[in-house]
């Protein structure tokens, strides 16, 4: 019968059902999509399941690991993340969560460097002494807060030994980068594997001291800090996809072309911070117009990047045991 329809019905008819199908298709899929989301994210501080509360407790970590890494370190900071922090180990106990849990641990582990950054300087800490034990706290692992990333070519490194020195750096030196190491780094990152190697990726890149400010100023992570040398800008070109089930695939490409830009800049000694381009539309469409970005691209990640300093201090960003990740299925 189909075959039949197909000999009597015009091509073009054929066509126009195809995609008269596959608009309805986006629609149903990326609101089922919109129902999976709403269901497992959270939404306000304290988290919604075992899962968010552990998530939530690794985020407000990281947030005063960023503040504990400033070069400029401003005593008893942190009042929104610690009060989070609060509110997740509270949730935390009241779910009688395990307390050898990585995400306790760090967070625990965050606190007892934050109360000693403070103790060694001679700062009292009256908010942060008001929320929580000082006694457990002593008990931390030291696995959270701050520690001091020396910066050396990376070239001859072992994929291993570039896996791990590579770090997130917010401070860089005042030299110029030449834009021919921007090209050597895309000409690498483009080995990057995509859905049927349609390359959807766009790399803008700019040194404009405005546009930089601009920019970063609409992203909102990079306060406090000395403006970059350079901001590039990852997108990926949705007019690269087929059809309602490659929906996310911009995202998956993007993703995987985002890591090798990182690493490429950081084979060429640049120092690097990604950061995330999260925003409402009405933002996005902002730095659109900034950098001259089409409609149909979706916005990846910023990079920050320059030549870096000697040293800096940096966020220590504990990761989870393999066994939280890797899962053997029989």
């Amino acid at each position: 019968m189909k075959e039949l329809v197909k000999k009597i019905v015009p091509n073009i008819w054929v066509i126009k059902y195809r995609e008269f199908r596959e608009h309805g298709r986006v629609k149903n899929e990326f609101r089922e999509d919109a129902v999976q989301y709403n269901n497992s994210t959270n939404f306000h501080l304290v988290g919604s399941s075992d899962k968010g509360v552990k998530e939530l407790l690794i985020f407000h970590t990281h947030a005063l690991e960023k503040g504990l890494s400033h070069p400029h370190f401003r005593p008893n900071f942190g009042k929104r993340a610690l009060s989070g922090l609060k509110a997740n180990l509270d949730e935390f106990e009241r779910l009688n969560l395990d307390k050898n849990d990585f995400s306790y641990q760090n967070a625990i582990s965050v606190l007892k460097f934050y109360k000693n950054k403070h103790k060694n300087a001679g700062i009292d800490t009256p908010f942060f002494d008001s929320l929580f034990n000082l006694d457990e706290i002593s008990f931390g692992k030291q696995m959270a807060g701050a520690e001091k990333h020396v910066n050396k070519e990376a070239n001859d490194m072992s994929f291993e030994e570039f896996e791990y020195y590579r770090t997130t750096q917010r401070e860089f030196s005042h030299k110029g980068v030449d834009s021919s190491v921007f090209d050597e780094a895309v000409k690498l990152a483009l080995k990057t594997p995509s859905v049927c190697n349609r390359q959807p990726w766009k790399v803008y890149t700019t040194s404009n001291k405005n546009k930089i400010a601009e920019l970063l100023r609409l992203q909102k992570g990079f306060n406090g800090y000395e403006l970059p040398p350079t901001l590039s800008l990852v997108t990926v070109d949705r007019r690269s996809f087929i059809g309602s089930y490659e929906r996310n695939e911009a995202y998956i490409d993007g993703g995987l072309f985002l890591m090798n830009f990182d690493f490429s800049l950081t084979y060429f000694d640049l120092a690097s911070c990604i950061l995330n381009s999260m925003l409402p539309n009405e933002e996005q469409r902002k730095v659109k117009k900034i950098l001259g970005i089409s409609p149909s691209e979706v916005l990846i990640a910023f990079v920050a990047a320059g030549y870096p300093k000697d040293e800096v201090l940096a966020a220590k960003s504990a990761r989870k045991p393999t066994n939280e990740v890797l899962k053997f299925v029989d």
